[in-house]
């Protein structure tokens, strides 16, 4: 044949195969491509999903993800986009004020709190106080424990800045006056009325963790809520409460008085010696509708309230915490004035209609407890909070520190030993470690704060502990209050050698 021919067979040979190398080519890249998608801030992972997909497509359904601490950042904004105006707020606050290491003090003042520090991912212990009172001790450790969560649930996929950052668990932070310092703190409730207040950060309560010391952890809590879940005019129709009045008398007195002799209420006062009339958190869900009060300030009380799928009814409250702002009255919400003057005219038309009753209850269920106060909305909340205070934070030193895992190690031994009866604080002393300053000047240190920790004077505890008791008469901490024993050891719990000092 003419060579022409096979020339042009040849080049069609030729074409055929780099046709057939280029279309598997490019199945493998798209196939690639699946497998690794470009734009990797639009992947997320559900709780039980093993194929990825992508954020536009996906929905927050409370029952699947209302327990699921591992949302991304782009899932948390998506299902709780509300959720964060106190953290706006405190971040504007800061904008134009100067924030220093100063500001990160466990001031005095302040009964009980921890000075904490995020280190390349890990959660680190600097500073505690009030470790020997019992009540505040499972506050701190139910506040670590949820940092911790929020913390490992999306470790694998989020970085952290190092920052330092403080909390306090008393009912209320307390800053000293004729200060010149700047000073910074996380609490569970700010008064709206203080201007001091301003400068609060809010962050989840000890309740989000667990009802301590026995009521059981959150979600349980919510699950056991659930159980008493029914139509507004099948549940009882009451109004319920339980409380002691001394914390607040102002407030708790004018419910006392404005529902006294009422048909629609079954408010009672209690006190903690006498339980007869005990309701437990998830009782109060047989009833129609729930009120709340608050006591020394804000009332945790409240958040479980809302577990139930009952009416709640808030009086004008002076405390916030970090989810009041969604409150709505007359859409999630009953609003009564502060002295109960109106409860009665209230009650009697809520009563009377139904319909609006059931409206109130339906919205304040898919409101909070099935989205804004759901576990995964705390940890949505930690994390956010933790990215913002460490972009206007100052960068933390190289502060002496233990690990959250050796802190409670620690707290556990230290709690065996005062079972016993003993307390040989030679065995919190630190092993050496290697430090970027000088480890012999930094054991110095330390060993200088652990003995001024352990010089306080035996009638101080004795004093301490009497003065508990007189002031907390009644109050749940009296049955809670440590033995003597339980507070020495605490109270010298300088965590191994003084880097948690002043408890």
């Amino acid at each position: 044949m003419h060579p022409a021919f096979w020339k042009g067979l040849t080049a069609l040979l030729v074409l055929y195969v780099l046709g057939q190398h280029l279309g598997v080519y490019d199945r493998a890249l798209q196939y690639h491509n699946k497998l690794r998608p470009k734009e990797q801030k639009s992947i997320h992972y559900h709780a039980h999903d093993t194929q990825p997909a992508n954020i536009s497509t996906w929905t927050y359904d409370w029952k699947r993800h209302g327990n699921n601490h591992a949302l991304t950042s782009e899932q948390c904004d998506a299902a709780f986009p509300d959720l964060y105006f106190e953290i706006h707020r405190a971040a504007s606050y800061w904008a134009n004020r100067e924030l220093n290491t100063q500001s990160l003090e466990l001031y005095e003042g302040n009964e009980a709190g921890v000075r904490a520090r995020l280190e390349e991912g890990q959660l680190r212990i600097v500073q505690t106080r009030g470790m020997w009172r019992r009540d505040f001790r499972q506050r701190i450790i139910a506040v670590l424990h949820q940092i911790h969560r929020a913390l490992v649930a999306v470790e694998s996929v989020e970085r952290f800045q190092d920052t330092e950052f403080t909390f306090v668990v008393d009912d209320f932070p307390l800053f000293p006056r004729n200060d010149s310092r700047q000073l910074a703190v996380f609490s569970f409730a700010r008064n709206v009325k203080l201007e001091s207040h301003e400068a609060v950060w809010l962050i989840p309560d000890f309740n989000f963790w667990a009802a301590v010391p026995s009521a059981g952890a959150f979600a349980e809590m919510q699950a056991r809520a659930r159980s008493y879940d029914a139509r507004i005019e099948d549940k009882e129709q009451r109004l319920v409460w339980r409380g002691v009045e001394w914390t607040n008398p102002e407030v708790r007195g004018a419910l006392l008085n404005a529902s006294g002799g009422r048909p629609w209420a079954d408010v009672k006062s209690m006190t903690w010696g006498d339980t007869s009339e005990f309701l437990s958190l998830d009782e109060h869900c047989r009833y129609a509708f729930v009120v709340n009060t608050e006591g020394r300030s804000w009332s945790s009380r409240l958040t479980h309230l809302l577990n139930c799928d009952s009416v709640p009814v808030i009086h004008d409250m002076d405390w916030t915490a970090h989810y009041y702002h969604l409150f709505d009255a007359g859409v999630n919400y009953i609003s009564v004035h502060r002295d109960f003057s109106d409860l009665d005219k209230q009650m009697e038309y809520y009563l009377a209609h139904p319909l609006s009753s059931q409206r109130i209850s339906d919205a304040a269920r898919t409101t909070f407890r099935e989205r804004y106060t759901t576990p995964s909305a705390t940890s949505c909340y930690w994390r956010r909070l933790l990215r913002t205070w460490s972009s206007i934070a100052p960068r933390p030193g190289r502060t002496p520190s233990i690990s959250f895992e050796e802190f409670f190690t620690t707290i556990a031994k230290i709690i065996r030993m005062s079972e016993t009866g003993s307390c040989n604080m030679q065995d919190f002393f630190l092993p050496k470690r290697e430090y970027k300053a000088d480890p012999v000047q930094d054991g110095d240190k330390l060993r200088t704060s652990i003995r001024k920790s352990l010089a306080i004077t035996h009638s101080h505890y004795e004093r301490r502990h009497h003065e508990q008791r007189v002031v907390t008469k009644e109050s749940v901490v009296l049955q809670n209050a440590p033995s003597f024993t339980n507070q020495e050891c605490l109270k010298r719990l300088s965590s191994r050698g003084g880097m948690v000092a002043g408890t």
